[in-house]
C-alpha cells in the first residue's frame, strides 16, 4: 500500500470512529409556583404539559388570601432567577369573578402568571413592567374545564405557566396586549419623626414568624443605630396595642439567648423582630397590613 493510499485509509477509520457533535439542548425554563393553599395539584398540571420541566413549589405557603404576602414573596423570591423563570401566583380571594387573569414580562425577562389583583405590585415595582397579556382561556386552559369557576390555579395559571415554560407556547400566544400596567397595592409608608421610626407591619407572619415592617434599613440607619442598643417597640392593631416590649438590635439570631426577641435588618432590607429559635408572629398573634403599626424609638 503506497503512503498515499494508507493515508486515505486512516483518516476514514478516524472519522469513522469520531463521535458526531453533541446536540444542543433546548431551553428550559424553570416554572415556579406559589399558592395560599396545597396545590401539589398545580403542580401535576405543569409535569402534564411537559415531563421535561423543572418545576419548585414555593414554601411556605402563602397566608390565606394575603395577597401583600403574595406580591412580597414573587418579588423576593424572583430576585435571583434567570430570565424566562416563569411564576405562577394563586392567591385569588376574586376568583371567578371580572379580575383579569395575566402573564407580566418583566423588563428583566421575567414572566409572572397571576390573577390582577395586587399579587403584581410587587415584581412589577422591583424589575419595572416591560409588557401586559391577558390569558386567552379558549386557548390556554385545560381542556375540558369550561365548567370549573372556582380554582383557576389549576384550570389556567398553571397549564398557562406550563405551557409558556416549555415552550409550547410563547409569550405573544398567551393572550392580548394589554396597556403595560397592573393593580398596585397602596403603599404601606414608613417614617422618622422626632427619634421615632413610624411604620407598618408588612409581611412575614408565616411559617417562621419572623415579622417585618415598612421601614427600610435607610430609613433605620438615620438613627445611626449600633449593635447591642436597646429599642423600646409597640405594635398595634386598630390602634390596640397587640404588644410591647424592649429588645436589643443585633446582627443575627445567635446573638442573643435562645427563646430571646431581637431586632435586626433582614435579607430583604427591612427591619424586622424575631424570636431566636421561635416564632415571634405565632406567639404575640401578630399579623400584618395597613390595620398593624409599629413604632420604635431608642431607650
Amino acid at each position: 500500500m503506497t503512503r498515499f493510499a494508507a493515508t486515505i485509509v486512516l483518516s476514514i477509520v478516524v472519522a469513522g470512529c469520531t463521535p458526531p457533535a453533541a446536540q444542543a439542548e433546548p431551553d428550559k425554563n424553570a416554572l415556579l409556583i406559589q399558592a395560599d393553599f396545597a396545590g401539589l395539584v398545580m403542580t401535576g398540571v405543569a409535569y402534564s404539559v411537559s415531563k421535561d420541566l423543572d418545576v419548585y413549589n414555593v414554601r411556605p405557603l402563602i397566608p390565606l388570601y394575603d395577597i401583600r404576602a403574595a406580591s412580597a414573596s414573587m418579588a423576593y423570591n424572583a430576585q435571583t432567577w434567570p430570565a424566562g423563570t416563569v411564576f405562577v401566583s394563586v392567591v385569588d380571594p376574586g376568583v371567578g369573578t371580572d379580575r383579569k387573569s395575566v402573564v407580566l414580562q418583566t423588563q428583566n425577562g421575567l414572566f409572572f402568571v397571576s390573577p390582577d389583583n395586587g399579587s403584581l405590585s410587587g415584581p412589577a415595582t422591583a424589575y419595572g413592567i416591560e409588557a401586559v397579556r391577558e390569558i386567552d382561556e379558549s386557548v390556554n386552559r385545560i381542556p375540558g374545564s369550561e365548567w370549573s369557576h372556582t380554582f383557576h390555579g389549576r384550570d389556567v395559571y398553571s397549564y398557562t405557566g406550563a405551557r409558556l415554560a416549555a415552550g409550547v407556547i410563547s409569550y405573544e400566544e398567551v393572550g392580548p396586549l394589554l396597556e403595560p400596567q397592573v393593580i398596585m397595592l397602596d403603599e404601606l409608608g414608613a417614617r422618622l419623626e422626632d427619634g421615632v421610626l413610624y411604620g407598618y407591619v408588612s409581611g412575614g407572619t408565616g411559617r417562621l414568624g419572623n415579622i417585618s415592617f415598612s421601614i427600610d434599613r435607610h430609613l433605620f440607619e438615620e438613627m445611626n443605630p449600633a449593635y447591642g442598643e436597646i429599642y423600646d417597640v409597640v405594635i398595634r392593631n386598630n390602634d390596640e396595642i397587640a404588644w410591647e416590649g424592649s429588645l436589643p438590635y443585633a446582627k443575627s439570631f445567635g446573638d442573643v439567648p435562645l427563646g430571646d426577641n431581637l431586632l435586626f435588618v433582614n435579607s430583604s432590607g427591612s427591619t424586622s423582630i424575631a424570636v431566636n429559635q421561635g416564632n415571634f408572629a405565632d406567639k404575640y398573634g401578630i399579623g400584618s397590613g395597613d390595620s398593624w403599626t409599629i413604632e420604635i424609638k431608642r431607650q
